[in-house]
């Protein structure tokens, strides 16, 4: 039986930044194959996590929790019967409810076993978070056995503030807000399943016809049904293909441009393009962006957010507007 963990996190959090770190402490000398499901139809996650000599197997332009369902069993049907895994992570898109994500995955429990639910929450951003975006970042926290903090900056107030908050939604998770690398591994390896993800998959599942709504156009809460929420109704992903050499002040320059002059707001950021030596990778949440030399492709720039415009987006970031 293939162990198999779940790393939620809300948009930039540090998912695959926890994986690089797994990769290192946790699976030494295992085999391991990493689902990456990105939001929209960039792959620099999964390119970035290559980077670890790791299995990559990417699901784009989807959630593996609603439209891409069918993707992702196949997916693990097909890693179990190539590769024999030792494990499998799935990184699923920063914007997927864990609740969801964990139903999908229990389908499988006959190939797989559900190891760890782990969700990584930037400690600096909950608040805000957790008031503009509570349907999906609240999910993650509640399902959770395992929270890891993020971008932590030592400051201990905030630190221990977000972590009263964080017990106030989940009372049963372990919380660590140690450096990662420093974190005994069977912590990663195992420990209880918080009793609202035992009672979920216990349940019966609701009959079909709940999802009439769905045929009515989101409009089934007329008929009697509950208004449910898509990722792709609340976020929107552009995707830019930049195939030109930039210097770090140029990508920094247009990067900028994109964020103080885009309508909208913009949650998330990434990228990998070519430099004049090493290509150059970014990470961009607000009040944040960090850019370092990278040895993975490079040509694809992606950002995430609400009520943004893909022309305008494109045409910032080329200088044109």
């Amino acid at each position: 039986m293939t162990n198999l963990y779940i790393i939620s996190g809300f948009l930039g959090a540090g998912k695959t930044t926890l994986i690089q770190t797994m990769v290192q402490t946790v699976f030494q000398n295992q085999k391991v194959v990493v689902i990456e499901n990105d939001f929209g139809d960039a792959s620099i996650d999964a390119d970035l996590l290559r980077e670890c000599s790791v299995t990559v197997s990417s699901l784009n332009a989807g959630c593996i929790c609603c439209s891409m369902t069918g993707d992702f069993t196949r997916a693990i049907e097909q890693i179990v019967v190539d590769y024999e895994p030792d494990a499998i992570v799935v990184e699923p898109s920063g914007v997927g409810k864990l609740s969801d994500i964990i139903k999908s995955c229990d389908k499988q429990r006959k190939l797989v076993s559900l190891s760890r639910c782990i969700t990584v929450v930037d400690a600096m951003k909950f608040d805000k978070y957790c008031e503009n975006f509570g349907e999906i970042f609240i999910n993650q926290i509640q399902y959770a056995d395992l929270i890891l903090l993020s971008h932590q900056k030592n400051e201990m107030g905030t630190i221990e503030s977000t972590v009263l908050n964080i017990r106030k939604l989940n009372q049963e998770a372990r919380i660590e807000a140690d450096f990662w690398d420093s974190i005994p591994k069977s912590v990663f390896q195992q420990g209880e399943r918080v009793s609202q993800v035992t009672k979920m998959l216990e349940e019966t599942p609701a009959p079909k016809k709940f999802n009439r709504m769905i045929r009515f156009g989101g409009k089934g809460e007329r008929f009697g049904y509950p208004k449910l929420h898509f990722a792709k109704d609340l976020f929107q992903s552009v995707t830019l293909i930049c195939m030109e050499f930039l210097t770090e002040d140029e990508l920094r320059e247009k990067i900028n441009r994109v964020i103080q002059n885009a309508d909208g707001l913009i949650l998330r950021g990434k990228g990998i393009v070519r430099g004049e030596k090493d290509n150059l990778s970014f990470h961009y949440i607000p009040g944040k962006l960090k850019i370092q030399s990278s040895r993975a492709k490079g040509g694809q720039i992606c950002f995430i957010g609400t009520g943004i415009s893909e022309e305008q987006i494109k045409l910032l970031f080329e200088g044109e507007l």
